[in-house]
């Protein structure tokens, strides 16, 4: 179970490698950096968007299904990726690689997460970042292996290749997603991937919700912000050539991989809440010494210690969400909170390209940091609910009403 949401993961990962892309493009059309851009922008705010208003569909439908749907679209979004290159159409490259890909992202996003958590439940935060790891891996697997098959087979071609693997890949991976029986010993579930539905109208009215959207959008914002840059950032400030830049791009998708596992497992150990407060603390400390324009090797230590941070945050909020609302509702509320990563999707690359100091843009993302740990400090009543004994926190998810 968990490897076929792990090679999900991995192949809608790939997204993540999209700077990759822009080179070839250039090349090929003409388009520029920042006309590019927008199509990574869209891909993941449809992501965030189709977990979200699609989680009722998705709960009908099944985990089976949800993968299936995930696997046409993201194929689909790639293939015609590849048409609009070779017709030299952007509108057609932002509708197909933007849109389409990125609602096959949101169903191959969250329906291996809460499928897969719901088969270890005494470890919801090492299910989920095992699951989410992959993610990662994705983005270094295809930053390592796009520009090659580009340079062979050229742009056009290699999309297609890359649609017809991953959509192979996914959709035998869909055929093994399921949730426990219900009267499992592992986990009692209503026979659906996301469990039942919370509306969007109760999750309005409860400050906890608030509260854990804001904490992924800000600390998704800085890490994100980073990831759009840096090739063309390392370069900047610290004058590394461009096959080092390439190599760092690499080395950031390895630890936004390792970060998700090894941080979401430190959450089962020491809670959510402590956890998300490490990511702001350190992370505002890590921005402050990027805007000191450090040593070559403190500088990579801070940016690859805020790149763990931020992928350690995706892969524990969804634990952090089955502790407050019960697993049941994990999947929809899950889908909800990641509008937050659409929102940052612009948010991040828009801030961190306003000037070409990057100074004073690193002391303010270390200052949203440390507003967003002292916002969450305030709001430590209601997110710590993971450090209730467990009795307790089974009395207390019990009679939990969202008001």
């Amino acid at each position: 179970m968990a490897l076929s949401g792990m090679t999900l993961q991995l192949s809608i990962g790939s997204i993540y490698a999209y700077s990759v892309w822009i080179k070839p493009l250039e090349s090929m059309n003409g388009w520029d950096a920042h006309q590019l851009k927008l199509a990574f922008s869209l891909a993941i705010c449809f992501l965030g968007l189709t977990a979200a208003f699609m989680g009722n569909f998705v709960n009908r439908i099944g985990p089976k299904k949800a993968g299936l749907f995930g696997a046409a679209f993201f194929g689909a979004g790639l293939a015609g990726a590849g048409l609009a290159s070779s017709i030299g159409s952007l509108p057609l490259f932002y509708l197909t690689y933007g849109v389409i890909s990125g609602i096959g992202l949101g169903f191959g996003y969250i329906t291996p997460v809460s499928v897969v958590v719901k088969w270890f439940p005494d470890k919801p935060g090492f299910a989920s970042g095992l699951v989410i790891m992959s993610f990662a891996a994705g983005s270094v697997l295809a930053s390592q292996i796009i520009s090659p098959i580009a340079a062979m087979a050229g742009v056009s071609n290699t999309f297609y290749l890359l649609a017809a693997c991953y959509f192979t890949l996914m959709v035998v991976a869909s055929l093994y997603l399921a949730v426990p029986a219900s009267g499992s010993s592992v986990a009692v579930d209503d026979g659906h991937s996301g469990g039942s539905s919370v509306p969007a109208s109760a999750l309005l009215s409860d400050t906890r919700f608030y509260g854990l959207w804001l904490m992924l959008f800000f600390n998704t914002t800085c890490g994100i912000a980073l990831i759009a840059v840096a090739a063309p950032m390392a370069k900047d400030i610290i004058h590394i050539s461009d096959a080092a830049a390439i190599v760092f791009v690499g080395i950031i998708g390895l630890f936004n991989g390792v970060g998700r596992l090894i941080w979401s497992s430190v959450s089962d150990k020491i809670g959510r809440w402590n956890t998300f407060m490490c990511f702001f603390i350190v992370g505002s400390a890590c921005f402050f010494i990027l805007s000191l324009t450090p040593a070559a090797w403190l500088f990579y230590v801070a940016v690859l210690v805020i790149i763990s941070c931020y992928g350690g945050a995706f892969a524990t909020m969804p634990a952090f969400i089955k502790d407050i609302y019960g697993a049941d509702k994990m999947g929809s509320v899950l889908g909800y909170v990641l509008i937050a990563w659409s929102a940052a999707a612009f948010a991040g690359p828009w801030l961190i390209t306003l000037t070409d100091d990057y100074t004073p843009i690193f002391t303010g993302f270390a200052g949203i940091l440390f507003a967003t740990a002292v916002m969450a400090y305030v709001l430590k009543g209601k997110l710590k609910i993971d450090a209730v004994k467990p009795a307790a926190k089974t009395k207390i998810l019990t009679e939990e009403v969202i008001s």
